[in-house]
């Protein structure tokens, strides 16, 4: 029942997560357990002329490798949106991480991201960070993981007027946090549910937070649905960008 009660709650949200935190534990969390490389892509495309013209497009992309005690994650992807005139979404975000397995339980995990997005106002965002992490529990239905890791922040404001931190550039070193849990409800239905937590190292009230809950339904070996809602906090936003923030995302992802 109370996954039922969580399904009903994610089709009740509707609005746009722009937080600080981006989340891919998901896509780890499924990875294979033998050696492979693995493809993901997902697209969306909107064109409309007459009374409500629009063009909007956007798409994401990934790659995951294993190879022996090594996993590897690439992910791309982008989105622009405009209808007379007003852009509605302009951004690209790119993450690199590696995972080495140390042995059965312990993992050492080294990362570099980087993020435009015109809307949360970030000009550039740059982070790299790097430490360990722990398989709490490894069941065939069930598994759970905790990783922690320093992690270097560069940033970049855009100069939107009127805003008191107009081109603000800032460097900040920050702990990040998580714990990423995967349940297989079936073989065609699986649940990954993650939190994070960053806070300035020297400022632990800069903080972040980022929980998400996300459903895969396979409709074949290659193709999938996907439902995910997100919740993010961020106690210091940039001027005139909101703390809270929520998003829903449908999708259909296919494999190769």
């Amino acid at each position: 029942m109370m996954r039922w009660v969580i399904a009903l709650l994610i089709v009740l949200a509707t609005t746009e997560a722009r937080a600080q935190i981006v989340n891919v534990q998901g896509q780890l969390a499924k990875a294979p357990e033998k050696d492979s490389v693995t493809g993901q892509v997902e697209g969306k495309f909107d064109w409309r002329e007459g009374n409500n013209p629009l063009f909007q497009i956007g798409g994401v992309g990934s790659l995951l490798i294993r190879e022996g005690k090594l996993l590897a994650l690439v992910v791309a992807k982008g989105e622009y949106g405009v209808s007379q005139g007003v852009d509605l979404s302009r951004k690209t975000f790119e993450h690199l991480r590696f995972r080495y397995s140390l042995d059965c339980r312990w993992k050492w995990e080294l990362f570099a991201q980087h993020e435009f997005d015109r809307f949360r106002r970030l000009s550039v965002r740059a982070i790299a960070g790097t430490g360990p992490a722990v398989q709490i529990v490894n069941e065939k239905s069930f598994a759970l993981l905790a990783g922690a890791a320093y992690l270097f922040e560069l940033e970049q404001l855009d100069e939107r007027p009127a805003t008191i931190d107009a081109g603000e550039g800032t460097i900040f070193h920050r702990a990040s946090f998580y714990l990423t849990g995967l349940e297989k409800i079936s073989e065609q239905v699986s649940i990954v549910e993650t939190f994070y937590a960053q806070p300035r190292l020297g400022d632990p009230g800069d903080l972040r937070l980022l929980a998400e809950l996300s459903v895969t339904t396979k409709l074949s070996k290659r193709i999938a649905l996907t439902n995910s809602f997100t919740l993010a906090y961020d106690r210091t936003p940039p001027d005139g960008i909101k703390r809270f923030d929520s998003q829903l995302t449908l999708g259909v992802l296919v494999t190769f």
